[in-house]
C-alpha cells in the first residue's frame, strides 16, 4: 500500500505538471507573439544550464539518503534520531554548500545573456533584460532548496515531497497564467522557479528547521564526500551535460542560427515531448528509493519485480500520450496555432527520438540504483555527435536537420547500445 500511495503522489504531481504545462502552452500561443515565444523557450533552455552546475547531485542525494537512512528516523521539526545521524547531517551540510556555490556561479548567466540576445537587431524593441534578470535570480535562489528536498525524498518521504512539488507546480502555473493574461510577456518565464523557491523556503522553515540547525552545526568530516558521493556525481554530471546537449541545446541553437520564430517552434514542440516523458517517468521515479533499498539488501527478485512494473507502465503511458499528441498536432494545422509547432513530420520524428531517449533513461534508473553510472561513455559519445552535427546542420537545414540528427543518434546508436549494456551489467552484477 505504501508504494501505491507514493506512486499516486508522484503521478498526481506529474499530472499537475502536464496539465498546467498544456494550459501554459495555450496561453503562450494566445498572448505571446511568435518572436516572443522564441525568446520564452530560449530563456527556459538557458536556465536549464543550472543542471550542469549541480552535476546530477539531486539524483545522487536521493539514492545516498536511501542508503544512509536505514538506521535513522525523523522527529518533529526535522530533528534526526539514530546512531548514524552525524554522518547524515554532514551530508546535508556538504550538499547545502555545493548548491550555494552553484547558485552564485549561475548568477553569472545574467551578463552572459546580454551577449547572447543583444545581437537580434530586429527584436530591439522587445524588452527582455528585466525578465531575464528575474529568471536568473529566481533560478539561482531555487537551487538553494534542492538538496533538502532530495534528501528528504530519499529518506522515504516521497508523498510529502511530491505534495510540495504539486503545490509548487500549481502556484507557479497560476502566476504564469496571470502574468500572460495581463500582458506581462516574458516575465511569465520566471514565475515557476520564483514560486517554487518561495514555497520550498516556507516548507523548510515550517517542517524541517532543526535539520538546518543541526546540519550547520555539524562537522563536515563525518561524511567523506569524495569517496561516497563524488564518484557517482561526476559521472552523473557528465550524463546531465550530455542530456542537455541531446535535448535542450537545440532551441538556443536555432535562436542564434535561424530566428526566434523557428526556435519558438522547436521550444513549444520539444516542451510537449518533454512533458510526455516526465509524466510517463513518474511510475519509475516513485520507485527509486525502493530500488536503491533492494540493491542495498541485495534482493534482486524485488528489484527486478518493481523495475518491471515501472517499466511497463511508463512505456504504456508514453505511447498513449504520444498517439494523442501526434493526433492533436495534426489537427492543429487546421487552426491558427499550427504555425506555432514544428511541421508535422518533424514533430513525428522528434516524438520518436524522445521515445528512444526515454527507454534508455529507464535502463539508466535501474543501473543507477546500484550507485553506478555505466552509460557515461555512451551518453558522452552520443551527445558530442549530436551537438557537433546539430551545429553543422542548423545553419543550413534548420529544425529539419536537427530532427534528423536526433533520430540518427538515438535510434541508431543510443538505444541499441544502452539495451546491450543493461543486459550485460544486470547479469554480471547479480551473478552471485
Amino acid at each position: 500500500m505504501r508504494l501505491d500511495i507514493k506512486s499516486l503522489a508522484v503521478l498526481t504531481q506529474k499530472l499537475f505538471q502536464a496539465f498546467a504545462g498544456l494550459a501554459t502552452l495555450y496561453c503562450i500561443a494566445l498572448f505571446l507573439s511568435p518572436s516572443e515565444q522564441g525568446y520564452y523557450y530560449t530563456f527556459a533552455s538557458l536556465a536549464a544550464l543550472q543542471t550542469l552546475l549541480e552535476m546530477g547531485l539531486a539524483t545522487v542525494l536521493i539514492q545516498q539518503a536511501a542508503h544512509e537512512f536505514v538506521h535513522l528516523a525523523w522527529a518533529p521539526k526535522g530533528r534526526l534520531l539514530g546512531p548514524m545521524r552525524e554522518r547524515f547531517l554532514a551530508l546535508v551540510k556538504r550538499s547545502l554548500l555545493w548548491y550555494a556555490v552553484a547558485a552564485m556561479i549561475f548568477s553569472l548567466a545574467y551578463p552572459g545573456g546580454f551577449w547572447f540576445f543583444a545581437d537580434k537587431i530586429s527584436d530591439s524593441n522587445l524588452q527582455w533584460q528585466q525578465p531575464w534578470l528575474l529568471l536568473v535570480l529566481s533560478t539561482a535562489s531555487n537551487l538553494l532548496f534542492m538538496p533538502v528536498l532530495a534528501l528528504v525524498e530519499g529518506s522515504g518521504r516521497v508523498v510529502e515531497i511530491y505534495t510540495l512539488r504539486s503545490l509548487q507546480t500549481l502556484a507557479g502555473a497560476l502566476a504564469t497564467w496571470i502574468v500572460l493574461v495581463n500582458g506581462g510577456g516574458l516575465y511569465a518565464v520566471a514565475m515557476m522557479p520564483l514560486f517554487s523557491g518561495l514555497l520550498a523556503g516556507f516548507w523548510l522553515l515550517l517542517r524541517y528547521p532543526w535539520l538546518l540547525i543541526q546540519a550547520l552545526g555539524q562537522s563536515s568530516t563525518a561524511f567523506d564526500w569524495w569517496k561516497d558521493v563524488w564518484p557517482l556525481q561526476w559521472r552523473l554530471g557528465i550524463s546531465w551535460l550530455c542530456s542537455y546537449l541531446l535535448t535542450q541545446i537545440h532551441t538556443p541553437l536555432l535562436f542564434k542560427t535561424q530566428n526566434p520564430i523557428v526556435s519558438g517552434q522547436m521550444g513549444l514542440t520539444l516542451t510537449f515531448c518533454n512533458m510526455l516523458g516526465i509524466l510517463s517517468l513518474s511510475w519509475m521515479t516513485s520507485r527509486v528509493p525502493l530500488l536503491a533499498g533492494a540493491v542495498a539488501k541485495r534482493d534482486w527478485q524485488l528489484l527486478d519485480k518493481e523495475f518491471s512494473v515501472g517499466f511497463s507502465r511508463s512505456l504504456s503511458i508514453f505511447v498513449l500520450g504520444a498517439v494523442i499528441f501526434v493526433g492533436v498536432r495534426y489537427l492543429a494545422d487546421f487552426t491558427i496555432y499550427g504555425v506555432r509547432f514544428l511541421p508535422f513530420y518533424e514533430t513525428l520524428g522528434l516524438v520518436v527520438a524522445i521515445f528512444f531517449i526515454h527507454v534508455s533513461g529507464l535502463f539508466a534508473v535501474y543501473l543507477r540504483a546500484h550507485r553506478q553510472e555505466p552509460f557515461m561513455k555512451l551518453m558522452l559519445i552520443s551527445a558530442l555527435l549530436t551537438a557537433g552535427l546539430a551545429v553543422f546542420v542548423a545553419p543550413r537545414w534548420g529544425s529539419a536537420g536537427i530532427i534528423s540528427v536526433l533520430l540518427l543518434i538515438n535510434v541508431g546508436l543510443g538505444f541499441p547500445v544502452s539495451f546491450l549494456v543493461f543486459r550485460r551489467l544486470r547479469a554480471l552484477w547479480h551473478a552471485d
